[in-house]
């Protein structure tokens, strides 16, 4: 009788395909909430941390935009003018974004990437980062049976991924963003690069010295 092992799984066949342990899968994913149809009007921001393919640190903080809150937006996230009372300004806390913002960044959608850009841009700083990936555009690409042409919003992926989460919380979007990619690497063949290469547009790509 011959001896059988265990029946190779998904898993195990983009193992093979995919040699890499994620030691060197790096990167942040970013969520912005913002209080009307002005990108820059940020009155929430949420950072997920990833090192060695793992979430290390979820980092949330309310922020008064200065700005007026349309009920629209309110009703969406539940921030309004007296949630934000007290908290810091987005020139306040800026450095310390900038400071997890790494040579890689990821957010659901590119939204997020032109609100941080534009608050950046009016508080007279730039940012650092080498590439903006989109998690939505990796689900896209990882699982084309299910997100080829629409369904890709983060409620909708999050939900078919088994991830649960509170929705239009900052920080809890940010971690989803980051599951997604994470998700997107450990189920598919995808080695780093290619996954990498997977959400990013070449525009998209920063270089490290910019000139006017």
């Amino acid at each position: 009788m011959r001896k059988t092992g265990k029946p190779e799984t998904p898993r195990a066949q983009n193992e093979e395909k995919n040699p890499s342990s994620g030691e060197d899968l790096n990167f942040v994913a970013v969520d912005v909430e913002t209080a009307n149809s002005n990108v820059s009007s940020i009155c929430q921001v949420g950072i997920a941390v990833v090192r060695s393919a793992k979430i290390t640190d979820v980092w949330t903080q309310l922020i008064d935009p200065g700005d007026f809150f349309d009920p629209y937006n309110t009703a969406i996230h539940s921030i309004d003018h007296n949630m934000v009372r007290g908290c810091p300004r987005f020139e306040e806390i800026c450095n310390k974004v900038a400071g997890y913002l790494g040579e890689i960044v990821v957010s659901h959608t590119f939204f997020d990437r032109r609100a941080i850009s534009k608050a950046f841009a009016e508080c007279g700083k730039s940012l650092g980062y080498e590439i903006w990936i989109d998690s939505a555009q990796v689900a896209r690409r990882a699982w084309p049976d299910k997100y080829a042409l629409r369904g890709y919003n983060l409620g909708n992926v999050a939900r078919d991924l088994g991830i649960r989460f509170r929705h239009h919380d900052a920080g809890e979007d940010a971690r989803v963003a980051a599951e997604i990619v994470l998700r997107a690497y450990r189920d598919t063949a995808f080695g780093i690069s290619r996954l990498l290469d997977l959400g990013v547009s070449p525009e998209l790509k920063k270089p490290r010295t910019e000139t006017k």
